[in-house]
């Protein structure tokens, strides 16, 4: 007997376009032009979108049981929700590079990605393609801008991960050459986004979440100030 649930199949169909136009980030790039990743991208140690946004919930799945504060005041499947889904406009157009951005380049970038979300979203289930668009705005907010918690973890984890993996792989990131624009990077994404949220956090009285938060990132640093890059983090303003 045939089985009919046309709007069952309906919807099974589209999730699964969803997830084969998801399945092409495995071959979009992270770190193209970016000088200290060179000999890492040119030797096939490519780190994928997909890669990038899986080690993200990895990262969060590990570092909320050493920060039980912070994690008790967030909520987990969101921030799984937000940090797979980030990158998902570059799938396809690619993803412009810290180091491209701070010398002028990817002026539209999220304007171009936000229209990717919306076409590769369009006909899955309305809610969470509503989630889902709702993330990246948000993301793309001026830091100081945002307040939810659950977005600011996700920026961090997003940066703090992009970080490891250089500092795992990069050649000569504590180079005279490449230090300044190094120190830039993290200056403008990592320290920026660790001031919102221990903002964030010291105006609602969370301060156990706030010295989790302030141990984890100075934690962070110490790895290129030991490179001798001094990242300039002053958060008693």
């Amino acid at each position: 007997m045939k089985r009919k649930n046309s709007k069952l199949d309906k919807s099974l169909d589209n999730i699964y376009k969803f997830m084969a136009d998801n399945y092409q980030g495995n071959w979009s790039y992270r770190w193209e032009g970016v000088p200290w990743m060179l000999k890492n991208t040119t030797g096939n140690k490519n780190e994928s979108i997909l890669a990038h946004q899986w080690a993200c919930v990895g990262f969060w799945l590990t570092l909320k049981d050493v920060c039980p504060a912070l994690s008790s005041l967030v909520d987990t499947q969101e921030i799984y929700e937000r940090v797979w889904s980030h990158d998902m406009g570059e799938t396809f157009v690619g993803d412009i590079s810290q180091f491209t951005q701070i010398n002028g380049g990817g002026k539209d970038k999220h304007v171009i990605e936000q229209q990717e979300i919306e076409r590769i979203t369009k006909f899955i289930p309305a809610k969470t393609s509503r989630k889902i668009r709702g993330y990246f705005k948000e993301f793309e907010k001026p830091r100081e801008k945002i307040t939810k918690l659950e977005a600011l973890v996700a920026k961090l984890i997003d940066t703090l991960q992009g970080n490891h993996f250089a500092l795992v792989f990069a050649e000569g990131l504590g180079s005279l050459q490449n230090k300044d624009s190094v120190k830039k990077i993290v200056e403008r994404t990592t320290v920026r986004t660790t001031l919102q949220l221990l903002k964030v956090l010291k105006h609602k009285g969370h301060a156990k979440a706030y010295k989790e938060v302030l141990a984890v990132v100075n934690h962070h640093l110490d790895y290129y100030r030991k490179l001798g890059i001094k990242i300039d983090f002053d958060y008693s303003k």
